[in-house]
């Protein structure tokens, strides 16, 4: 049986390499103007899919197609504002536990 070492270390490697190109673009996109203006429409998208009826969707979809950056800034908004949504309550204010303000 051959030694897979060298082969491991230089696909890994390899990924190192990849990972670090990546993450150069990705700082390059964030200067971009669009990349600002997707990451808000991302972010509203985000909080707004966790309310209730709601089907609001901010997305230029020309510039989501056709702009790498504004791209990258909506899914970045998308999923870091999605996440930062406090779970969905059990309708307690529906229900009258939760008399509200």
């Amino acid at each position: 049986m051959p030694n897979l070492r060298p082969l491991v270390f230089l696909a890994f490697a390899g990924l190192l390499v990849l990972g670090a190109c990546a993450s150069d673009e990705v700082r390059q996109l964030q200067n971009e103007p669009s990349y600002e203006a997707g990451y808000g429409d991302g972010c509203t998208t985000g909080t707004e899919e966790t309310k209730s009826f709601s089907t609001r969707r901010v997305r230029d979809e020309y510039l989501f197609k056709n702009d790498r950056a504004y791209r990258a800034g909506w899914r970045q908004g998308y999923f870091e504002c999605k996440s930062r949504v406090p779970p969905k309550n059990n309708g307690g204010r529906i229900l009258g536990d939760d008399p509200g303000p």
